[in-house]
């Protein structure tokens, strides 16, 4: 059966799970239909409204303006010495920092020494929006193999935080210098011995913010079926263990957590608050989860989501906000990859 399966909604507790009425199905989009063999990867979103999107098996920058009919999808760089990007994140506003390699899907690692952080500044733009963009090569993370989520650091700019899915740890990176090091590691972190190549990655999705005037990040672990968070100080370091939010256990056996977007709406005061994320999933997952209960809303759709890899919202309008933009991997079809889809899902009315 194709189409809009199922939306349901499942609490994880520590001592179980239970169902919630079912809210409305979300409507699902096709905004962009890349080329075969064009895997996705990750999606950041300027405060102009277009997106930018990485692909892990493609070299280059794309970008698309999603509120148009049948928009392009124009590289704006093509990395040298790289084969695919995967992890984006804003440090600034309008300067982006991304992640590049030479990449094995079939392993799911990189060559060791190719992982390069870039940073790509739209700022020199403003002035005149069809020039291109000023790209700047950062540093190496020679010793890795897997860079896959890339966040700025909740409270200090200068810092960069990459997720590092074979080893299980976050580096910390300096924009400035290009210094780089291991901030941590923890248990929630890693993968699991003997998973098969190609789902043998841990930490994946990862992103920070402010809370109660402390930082934390925030992970997925594709590996583990697990969503958590840690606290980190002002320098990367990890304050206390990681925490284990939510779990696929009990919610959908082969459901493998990816990339996710913090969900945000305004306070009575007007102050923006996210009190839950949406998470693309493997094989054809979107999944929603409250931060404070734990439940769960999984939307499984087989025809438009395939392999989802990362989720992010629009910015700009109050449609905008509520738009979940998500990037498709692609299935595997007689060799080549396929269905590698810039989604547009719509939130208005959940």
């Amino acid at each position: 059966m194709k189409g809009l399966l199922s939306a349901l909604l499942v609490a994880i507790a520590t001592h179980g799970s239970y169902a919630s009425p079912e809210p409305p199905n979300p409507p699902i989009r096709t905004i962009h239909t890349f080329p075969n063999n064009t895997f996705l990867e990750n999606i950041a979103v300027r405060a102009n409204g277009n997106l930018l999107l990485t692909s892990v098996t493609v070299p280059s920058l794309f970008t698309i303006d999603p509120t148009t009919t049948n928009p392009p999808a124009p590289a704006l760089h093509t990395f040298p010495n790289a084969t695919g990007l995967t992890g984006i994140t804003e440090i600034t506003p309008d300067i982006f920092a991304l992640v590049t390699g030479t990449w094995d899907l079939s392993t799911g690692r990189a060559a060791l020494g190719s992982i390069a952080i870039w940073t790509v500044d739209f700022t020199t733009t403003l002035l005149d929006p069809t020039s291109s963009p000023k790209v700047n090569f950062v540093t190496t993370i020679a010793e890795s193999t897997v860079i896959n989520g890339l966040a700025r650091h909740p409270t200090n700019p200068r810092l960069l935080l990459a997720a590092d899915s074979a080893r299980g740890a976050i580096w910390r990176v300096d924009v400035l210098t290009g210094a780089v090091d291991v901030a941590f590691e923890d248990a929630a972190l890693f993968t699991l011995t003997g998973t098969e190549s190609g789902k043998n990655l841990g930490i994946n999705g990862l992103k920070a913010r402010v809370e109660h005037g402390k930082g934390y990040v925030y992970f997925g672990n594709l590996a583990k079926g697990l969503f958590g968070r840690v606290r980190v100080d002002a320098e990367g370091g990890k304050v206390g263990d990681g925490e284990v939010l939510a779990t696929r256990k009990g919610v959908v056996a082969d459901m493998e957590y990816d990339d996710f977007a913090f969900e945000t709406r305004k306070n009575v005061g007007g102050r923006k608050e996210g009190h839950a994320v949406w998470m693309a999933a493997h094989p054809s997952y979107l999944v929603r989860v409250d931060l404070r209960s734990g439940e769960q809303w999984v939307v499984n759709d087989t025809e438009k989501l395939s392999k989802p890899t990362s989720a992010a919202f629009g910015r700009g309008s109050r449609k905008q906000e509520r738009t979940l933009y998500v990037t498709n991997g692609g299935e595997q079809v007689e060799g080549n990859l396929v269905n590698e889809r810039l989604l547009a899902v719509d939130l208005g009315g959940c």
